[in-house]
Parts: C-alpha cells; structure tokens; sequence
C-alpha cells in the first residue's frame, strides 16, 4: 500500500479552492486540481458542524485510510480535499465506496 502524502499547510489548501474543478456524490465533495508537487496530495476538510473532535476525527481517520488505499492508482501531480456533506453516521465501507467512485468520477484514476 502506498503511503499517502497529505496536505497540511493553510495556503496549500486555499490553492484547492481557488483552482479546484468538483465531483461530488451522496457522502462527500471532492474538491481537485493540478499542483506542481510530483506525488498527489490529499486533505481533509472538516467542519465543526458535525460534532465534537471525536465525531470530526473518525470521519477523518475513515477517509485517510480509504484514500490510501487508492493512492497507487491515482494519477500523481494533483492537490485533492475531501469534504463531508452532512451525514448522521459514515460506515467504512460506504466512505471507501464515495471514495473510489468520485476518484473514476473526476479522472484521477481509470
């Protein structure tokens, strides 16, 4: 499994919004664009609107460990946030489902 290289600095991430293209489906949007960095880098936008840090952490932790997984087949040189639409309850399996579906659905990965 390929490690997955995330984004972590505040302007890496308003680059994102400011460049992004959209894929969205029920669970979460994907926010993507082109970046200058060889390997694709991934972050994680979530509000505090979906409860305490615990809530907001474990959707995180469920959304890094799907993403992983689909890291070697994603297409490098892109910047890609995922943001939670509001949603009670994520299963894994459901949070690996969106992300594979709107990884083929935005063309980073055939």
């Amino acid at each position: 499994m390929k490690s997955i290289f995330r984004l972590k600095k505040n302007y890496q991430y308003n680059f994102v919004y400011k460049h992004a293209e959209s894929v969205a489906d029920k669970n979460f949007i994907m926010l993507y664009c082109e970046a200058h960095s060889v390997p694709t880098k991934v972050g994680f936008s979530i509000s505090k609107k979906y409860g305490k840090a615990v809530h907001r952490n474990r959707i995180r932790r469920q959304l890094k460990a799907a993403a992983s997984g689909f890291m070697e087949k994603v297409s490098d040189g892109y910047n890609v946030v995922f943001i939670p639409r509001r949603h009670s309850e994520y299963r894994f399996d459901e949070v690996r489902e969106s992300v594979e579906r709107l990884f083929v659905k935005s063309g980073l990965m055939q």
